[in-house]
């Protein structure tokens, strides 16, 4: 995902007084947003961070993952239940711009260029979220623990371009994106390597054998 949007004829553009945004650095294991709190929609200038959900029951599951240009906030995606609680977490060192939503959802008083320009810029980024989330949907209706990690594995490759790739968290991260418990997961990894079918070396993953996917698989792929 590409880097935060800059108006051209705007080198900073959190200083556009008419946006009044707020720009924060947050260390590693911080909460930079807690959904329900604020009408803001935030954008990740830097750093990686995951939106967790933990439930009534205290389960726990990460919805997203977000790199640079990653947007989130209750105006596009994620409404949370009185009884859940959603909050953006902070992985490595982030540097997050917050922009109130009421801000951008009326033009400027002053009908200024840059403000019409870094709307426009955002339209990028809202459709590569919705594309991000529908890949997510795709692993999450897959049925069984195996499905789930070749789906994201296919989707993983695609994106490298190549059968061999990195994954993109821990194997205890990717347990809960594809929403399986690390056990079964780590079972079903090895039944891929014993089968020959594909090696893992750390976050390394490397494709032996298209056997474990349909044809519909390899064609999404395009592999080469």
């Amino acid at each position: 995902m590409g880097a935060v949007p800059f108006p051209p004829n705007h080198e900073n553009p959190w200083d556009l007084p008419c946006l009044q945004a707020i720009r924060r650095s947050f260390a590693p294991g911080e909460t930079a947003y807690t959904y329900g709190e604020g009408q803001m929609i935030g954008i990740l200038q830097e750093g990686s961070a995951a939106l967790v959900k933990i439930d009534a029951g205290g389960g726990r599951t990460v919805l997203e993952r977000l790199s640079p240009g990653g947007v989130f906030g209750e105006s596009v995606a994620f409404p949370t239940l009185p009884c859940d609680s959603v909050t953006l977490v902070c992985e490595t060192p982030c540097r997050v711009l917050f922009l109130p939503r009421e801000h951008l959802a009326h033009p400027c008083r002053e009908s200024c260029q840059d403000h019409a320009a870094f709307l426009e810029s955002l339209l990028p980024l809202l459709a590569k979220k919705a594309f991000d989330l529908s890949e997510r949907v795709e692993v999450l209706s897959c049925r069984t623990t195996r499905e789930k990690l070749l789906c994201c594995f296919r989707i993983f490759a695609y994106q490298a371009g190549s059968l061999c790739f990195t994954l993109p968290f821990s194997l205890s991260a990717l347990a809960e994106y594809i929403c399986a418990d690390r056990s079964a997961m780590m079972r079903e990894l090895k039944k891929l390597k014993d089968q020959g079918h594909l090696e893992v070396t750390g976050r390394q993953v490397r494709f032996l054998s298209d056997k474990p996917f349909g044809q519909a698989d390899l064609c999404a792929a395009s592999w080469k």
